[in-house]
């Protein structure tokens, strides 16, 4: 019987068709295609990258793609998973290899004095961990020797009753603003206000804990009868969105005239014409159409600031808020409410302080949370006006509250991991020549405050206080966020077709970028300054030196401008006047610390610039005027600083003065405890209150020596820069770039020159009469003629125009004293200048009592910088 042969070719066919298939899968796996062998037999999922994740986690990469690990026993020690057993093994080791290196070197020792080739420190490390070695190459850092952190806690104010409030590192303006409002001479604003009917003040008082039990018709119908006349009601309206709106927009024109103006004015004349209507307008919508006319009364410029029409409507609107629970059961309108009644704290005038602002703001973004504001609409399928309009309004919102969380020094309400809300329609994009998309104003202002802004905000008011890397690279993030080109316009004074929106809101966004690097490198500059007064660019902290002067000289020049526009409506927002504080404080310390910095000379003519606004602003602010107390201090401390060191002096030493000397730790957020009259005032309606005994901190020890050697005009300063201001320097993105100041005289620019001839024409002969600031000399006059106003912003930019020339000069001091005395008729002339014979500016001593944790530099930097060097100051 023949050989049954079939089923042998069946096998051979069987595997040539299986050594094709293999190839092909080897292929295919190789070119990323299928999973790799190895993730197909532990049926892991494969990435298919060669090799791919799952094998280098293993600690198989060489099998990736086609090899495979046989399962059994003794395969664990080839894949190095068991990380547990690896380090033990790398710990037995290392302790092998230190008792061998032990033993060579007690040999060595007995032979020669040389230590052994195989003992080099870069061999020694080998004994250590990847961890160890890795964690040790981080901690080598070219800032290691530096003072990596500045103590920085805050300042804790308490009033004479206990009530307390806290201000956080980066608020020191806002802290000075408190001490100024004590020491400001009296001057009340309308006390005698005459409520709207008992009903009404009633309800305004019981904002925000009523229970909204009190909702009746008849409540309602003496709202409603308070009304304005429809056209003064659209006046109010425009002139909210022209002269208010273009800060802070949580509504826009079509949502104020459809959703609120329209329906509250229809509702009303169908109540009129029949009484038996129920009310179908929601009480909280009410209070917005209120507050808006509030706001729109307070930035009219044809009625006086902080008027009666203004704080009519604010109460309207708190009586509204209070017949509907705001917790209990919140509504979209009710969030645009509050926002709109912080936003009227803010410039309210004394009545309003920025503790409630900033308490309302917190509410309304609390309440935002519980209407899911900071999720996006549009997946509950809401109709695409009702998801623009939330979105425009939580991003309004959270900008602002960073903002006024970094001006204040408090942590804010939402955190952007919680966020997921997209951002609105950008209704204001246009396109270029090229056809590429232009972005708008307030799309570029949300995407900073996402991207920037809510950063540095997390970074700065963190517990525990920031490392100069930290600020470094929060520098480098501030400044690589550029504002476009085309958003960068500063309209200037011939354009006649400009409009307070339009300018206002123009010169907005270029302040952003400047307002947080300052509030970035506060600190840090002035350590810069402790460190090497003589010149402060060979601190290792110079790129804070260099940033924060920049930043401040950009924001008085800029604020010059606005000023120059539209003087009436910068003196009622609270804004200007804080970023214009911590500007003047930031070039005041330069000359009163270092008058040998070639910076000196403008930042003294700069100094005077914010003096001037400050004096003026003071008739009509508040906040201006609380300003003005410290500002008047600084500049006479500054005018005699540079004036001695002009004319050949030597700087006073510090342990010569007994200074008054917390100012400028509050200004840094320094630890302090802060016992404040004013707080208690508010609570007591009484314009006196019976002294409390408090004591000064402990005074730290002198000056380092560098800061009290005598200095010279014409003694040369050093061309050295520490090493990290070059490495700061290189990092600038293209444009921003900026030299170091050059060393001596002969190298100064045309602008720098220019301001020292000024500077020193005035310190030098006080009796000439200079035409530089004529609005020192006049009645206050709304103009700052003869100054450049028509600044473009890239002038502002680079610093390189704005100074007088060198015919300008600064005004002799005096004429501040003539300013001060015509501000407030009532109040002594000198007495924000002269603390020793002022009883009223002993309130100080109270002001700065309680135990101080700063630190003998910040006790001397302060001495030396604020307020008198009088040898028999009184302070206690």
């Amino acid at each position: 019987m023949p050989a049954d042969t079939s089923s042998v070719h069946s096998r051979r066919a069987h595997t040539v068709r299986k050594s094709s298939t293999d190839d092909d899968l080897e292929v295919r796996r190789a070119r990323g295609e299928l999973s790799c062998a190895e993730c197909r037999r532990l049926k892991l999922k494969c990435d298919k990258k060669i090799p791919c994740g799952s094998c280098v986690r293993r600690g198989c990469p060489s099998i990736c793609p086609n090899g495979s690990l046989s399962s059994g026993q003794g395969m664990s020690r080839f894949v190095l998973a068991d990380t547990t057993e690896l380090h033990n093994k790398i710990t037995e080791m290392g302790q092998r290899i230190r008792q061998l290196e032990d033993a060579l070197a007690i040999f060595q020792a007995g032979v020669s004095n040389e230590p052994h080739p195989l003992l080099r420190p870069e061999l020694l490390s080998i004994k250590f961990g990847p961890e160890r070695l890795h964690a040790s190459d981080k901690d080598k850092s070219p800032r290691e020797h530096f003072v990596d952190s500045i103590d920085a806690l805050g300042t804790l104010t308490i009033g004479e009753r206990g009530d307390a409030k806290y201000f956080g590192r980066s608020a020191g303006s806002e802290t000075l603003f408190l001490a100024g409002a004590d020491l400001e001479p009296c001057c009340p604003e309308d006390d005698d206000y005459t409520p709207l009917a008992a009903e009404i003040a009633r309800l305004s008082s019981s904002f925000p804990f009523n229970d909204g039990i009190a909702a009746t018709e008849r409540t309602l119908d003496i709202l409603y009868s308070y009304l304005p006349e429809q056209p003064r009601a659209w006046t109010l309206c425009e002139t909210y969105l022209e002269h208010a709106a273009w800060a802070f927009r949580p509504l826009k024109r079509d949502e104020i005239i459809d959703e609120f103006l329209t329906p509250v004015y229809r509702h009303r004349k169908e109540r009129t014409l029949d009484p038996n209507i129920p009310h179908c307008v929601s009480a909280h919508k009410l209070a917005v159409l209120y507050l808006l006319f509030a706001i729109g009364a307070l930035v009219d410029l044809t009625l006086p600031a902080y008027n009666t029409e203004a704080r009519n409507y604010h109460h309207l609107g708190r009586a509204a808020l209070a017949l509907r629970s705001v917790f209990d059961s919140p509504e979209i309108a009710t969030v645009q409410a509050i926002l709109l009644m912080g936003s009227y704290h803010t410039m309210g005038g004394k009545r309003y302080t920025m503790d409630s602002a900033w308490s309302l703001m917190s509410l309304a973004c609390k309440l935002a949370q519980s209407l899911g504001l900071h999720r996006d609409s549009a997946r509950w399928n809401m109709d695409p006006k009702t998801v623009q309009r939330r979105r425009n309004l939580f991003w309004e919102m959270f900008a602002h509250e960073q903002f006024m969380s970094l001006a204040l020094g408090r942590p804010a309400a939402i955190r952007l991991s919680y966020v997921d809300c997209e951002f609105p329609y950008d209704d204001e994009q246009t396109l270029d020549d090229s056809g590429q998309p232009l972005m708008g104003h307030w799309r570029w202002k949300v995407e900073f405050a996402r991207d920037v802004l809510c950063t540095v905000t997390e970074a700065v008011l963190t517990a525990e206080p920031p490392s100069y890397e930290t600020i470094l690279d929060l520098d480098r993030k501030v400044r690589e966020k550029t504002l476009p080109e085309h958003l960068d316009v500063f309209l200037s004074l011939q354009d006649a077709h400009y409009t307070p929106y339009a300018y206002m809101h123009g010169g907005l966004l270029s302040q952003f970028r400047a307002i947080t690097l300052l509030y970035i490198h506060r600190s840090f500059f002035a350590q810069a300054m402790l460190d090497h007064p003589a010149n402060p660019l060979r601190s290792p902290y110079a790129p804070s030196f260099l940033a924060a002067y920049r930043c401040a000289s950009k924001m008085i020049k800029t604020n010059l401008n606005h000023f120059e526009r539209f003087p009436e409506l910068c003196y009622r927002w609270w804004n200007i006047w804080t970023h214009l504080f911590s500007a003047a404080i930031t070039v005041g310390c330069i000359v009163t610390r270092a008058p040998s910095s070639t910076m000196a000379s403008s930042a003294f003519i700069e100094l005077g610039l914010a003096c001037d606004m400050f004096a003026k602003g003071a008739v009509h602010s508040r906040r201006a005027r609380s300003g003005f107390a410290i500002l008047c201090k600084l500049r006479l401390k500054a005018f005699k600083a540079y004036s001695q060191f002009m004319s050949g002096g030597k700087l006073p030493k510090s342990e010569d003065t007994n200074y008054c000397d917390d100012e400028l730790a509050l200004f840094g957020g320094h630890t302090r405890v802060l016992v404040s009259k004013i707080m208690s005032r508010r609570k007591v309606n009484k314009p006196n209150i019976a002294g409390t005994n408090g004591t000064n901190g402990p005074l730290a020890a002198a000056s380092p020596a560098s800061s009290s050697d005598g200095l010279s005009p014409g003694s040369p300063m050093t061309t050295e820069v520490h090493p990290s201001l070059v490495e700061y320097l290189s990092l600038l993105p293209p444009g921003q770039q900026v030299p170091s100041p050059p060393a001596t005289s002969e190298g100064l620019t045309d602008s720098e020159a220019a301001a020292k001839q000024s500077a020193y024409s005035y310190v030098t002969d006080p009796s000439r009469k200079p035409p530089m600031l004529p609005g020192l000399t006049q009645q206050l006059a709304p103009s700052f003629g003869g100054w450049p106003t028509d600044l473009t912003q890239r002038e502002l930019d680079d610093g390189s125009s704005g100074l007088p020339n060198a015919s300008q000069q600064m005004p002799d001091a005096s004429m501040f004293f003539d300013v001060y005395n015509r501000s407030f008729p009532n109040a002594d002339a000198t007495a924000p200048l002269h603390a020793t014979e002022d009883a009223g500016l002993m309130d100080l001593g109270m002001l700065i009592s309680g135990e101080s944790a700063i630190d003998e530099q910040w006790m001397s930097f302060m001495r030396d910088t604020v307020l008198t060097d009088n040898k028999n100051s009184r302070w206690t």
